[in-house]
């Protein structure tokens, strides 16, 4: 099963900086706990994706394109092709009484946030700071490690695999799907619908529905809220009460 641009899949990987070897993201469990990298909060399965919609790095994305379900790729990706060159527009150097104002003691190494960006302190000398606000991962040629786990072909199946992606904080199979003809209409999940970022999720799972999945023009949300129902103070809390007052 060759697999093209358009393809619906879940894919594990496994990235790393091909000049250190260095681990720096993956899906599985037991890879990040091997290289110090596992997080609790974080959920470690295949990840759902389209292929050729930019869900993934550029060169990751290409490297799909032909491969098949199942198949285990490794693909050194080009700086170009993952999170681009480093600019050296983004080395700033900032006066360290700035630091001491906030109470920092800057060395080399540590991380800082100014203005919304966030950068890595490379050196700190004559009263000066020498800040690189350059991403991580810039410049860097990577070496990734993929397998296609499954590729989704049914409609229904499409549609969650994009609310899969677009909303990874939920749980997949609570949402509810149901398509009539040429419209889908959406139940989000409970925990969705309080998330301030619900909103832009919405659209961006528009946007792909409508490019990616063939025969659906219309996408209705509903979207139904129950009054959460108080409890009653049990008996202890009763006696707990009557007790207190005499």
């Amino acid at each position: 099963m060759v697999l093209e641009k358009g393809d619906f899949v879940r894919i594990n990987y496994t990235g790393k900086i091909k000049e250190s070897g260095k681990v720096f993201d993956t899906t599985l469990e037991e890879v990040a706990k091997e290289h110090g990298i596992y997080e609790e909060k974080i959920s470690f399965k295949a990840v759902p994706i389209v292929i050729g919609a930019g869900h993934v790095i550029k060169g990751l994305d290409e490297a799909l394109v032909g491969a098949e379900v199942g198949e285990r790729k490794v693909v050194v990706i080009p700086p170009e092709k993952g999170y681009g060159l480093r600019d050296p527009k983004l080395i700033k150097v900032i006066p360290l009484k700035d630091f001491k104002k906030q109470g920092l003691k800057p060395y080399p190494g540590m991380r800082v946030e100014t203005e919304g960006k966030v950068g890595k302190v490379q050196s700190v000398s004559g009263g000066r700071v020498r800040v690189d606000f350059n991403y991580e991962l810039a410049g860097k040629v990577l070496e990734y490690e993929v397998t296609v786990e499954e590729k989704v072909n049914k409609t229904e199946e499409k549609v969650r695999l994009l609310l899969e992606y677009h909303f990874p904080y939920a749980d997949p199979n609570e949402h509810e799907i149901n398509l009539d003809g040429k419209k889908a209409t959406i139940t989000l999940a409970e925990n969705v619908k309080y998330r301030n970022e619900a909103l832009i999720g919405k659209h961006s799972l528009v946007r792909d529905i409508f490019r990616y999945i063939d025969g659906i023009e219309e996408v209705d949300f509903l979207e139904v809220f129950k009054k959460q129902k108080e409890e009653k103070p049990g008996k202890e809390d009763s006696d707990t009460k009557e007790a207190s007052s005499d």
